[in-house]
């Protein structure tokens, strides 16, 4: 008879031999505000998440709208108008799509979802806010995102720069903090189609009246798209070291291949 045959165990080593570790002392205020730091970038995430949200549940009522009006208490945030962009040059008088009734009986399910997200939004920092002056006090106005932030702002560039693929720019950004430095605007082959002046080029020629005209809405939507985790990891393409510039060095915002939407330079 053939004996069975015996399994013998495998003695290799699945560690290699080890020593005591070399003794370090734990830096507890380094890594408390290294969890500060996350914590605040998270928290920057959220809001920026939520106000794209937030624009979603609104324009289930009126598809048009770019800013609410609403009243900020202790108790709560309420939604009270829905309104077009007033800083929209087309409009003298921006259209109102929806005002609240005095005596709302029942809140519809989508006004219900945005005034829940309202107070997250609100904890996002760079947000586009005017105080209402009349009678009622703690009124503001809060602009929403772009239904497609990305896509906008390539159309925004690309009515007056058509081949543009991209902006090449620097940021220096922390929670709540976000500096933006663009540079160029470059095209498909990666060579700059325009130079963006400096805050203290006052030489520049009257063609950079496209840039002073259109940096604010440039700038938000780099910051909303950075801080928005998504939209990060999509758009953004870093160029070099982080020593390059400031503290996330040069990086390419690639435009989405759309073309320019119609409407006013």
């Amino acid at each position: 008879m053939t004996s069975p045959r015996t399994t013998m165990p495998n003695r290799r080593p699945i560690l290699a031999p080890t020593g005591p570790a070399p003794y370090r002392r734990a830096n507890r205020a380094r890594a408390f505000q290294d969890a500060l730091f996350r914590e605040a970038e998270a928290e920057a995430a959220v809001a920026a998440t939520a106000h794209e949200l937030l624009a979603d549940h609104v324009r289930t009522q009126a598809p048009e709208t770019a800013a609410i009006e609403f009243e900020a208490t202790l108790a709560s945030d309420r939604i009270h108008a829905l309104w077009a962009n007033p800083r929209d040059l087309r409009y003298p008088t921006p259209p109102l799509f929806w005002r609240r009734a005095p005596m709302l009986s029942s809140d519809p399910a989508w006004l219900k979802k945005a005034e829940r997200l309202l107070p997250t939004v609100l904890l996002g920092a760079h947000l586009s806010l005017i105080e209402l002056a009349g009678h009622h006090p703690n009124r503001h106005l809060l602009s929403l995102p772009a239904p497609d932030v990305a896509a906008a702002l390539a159309s925004r560039i690309r009515r007056a720069f058509p081949q543009a693929t991209a902006l090449l720019l620097s940021l220096d950004a922390r929670p709540r903090f976000i500096t933006v430095q663009v540079t160029n605007i470059v095209g498909p082959d990666g060579a700059s189609l325009h130079a963006i002046p400096t805050e203290h080029d006052w030489a520049a020629p009257p063609a950079q009246t496209w840039w002073r005209l259109n940096k604010g809405h440039v700038v938000r939507a780099v910051r909303h798209l950075w801080t928005h985790p998504d939209h990060r990891a999509v758009h953004f393409q870093a160029q070099g070291h982080h020593s390059l510039m400031w503290n996330q060095g040069l990086q390419a915002l690639v435009l989405p291949a759309i073309p320019a939407l119609a409407g006013p330079h």
